[in-house]
């Protein structure tokens, strides 16, 4: 008597997915919010690029192994507790705040 043969199933590779680099805007709901690290100084800025929001915030002292999600994610909390200081630059354009 043989053995009952076995199906052979291929190994399937999972599926890598790189973190967002734009984020809900907590003021005006739109997928508009940029973080840029500044690894060297420990500070992030946080940039919302609706003209109409303009929301604008700098968060202190980010561990280097930080990524933008996770600063993301400590702008939040900050933000529903109130203790972060968010300023409204309405209709300034990304490249006038820059430069």
């Amino acid at each position: 008597m043989g053995r009952r043969s076995r199906k052979r199933y291929k190994k399937v590779a999972p599926i890598l997915r790189k973190p967002p680099t734009r984020f809900q805007c907590p003021t005006c709901g739109l997928m508009t919010l940029t973080v840029n690290i500044d690894r060297e100084g420990g500070n992030a800025t946080i940039t919302c690029s609706n003209q109409k929001c303009g929301l604008r915030a700098i968060l202190k002292n980010i561990p280097r192994i930080y990524q933008e999600v996770d600063v993301y994610a400590k702008f939040l909390d900050k933000f529903t507790e109130g203790s972060i200081e968010v300023v409204y630059s309405k209709g300034v354009s990304e490249d006038e705040v820059e430069g």
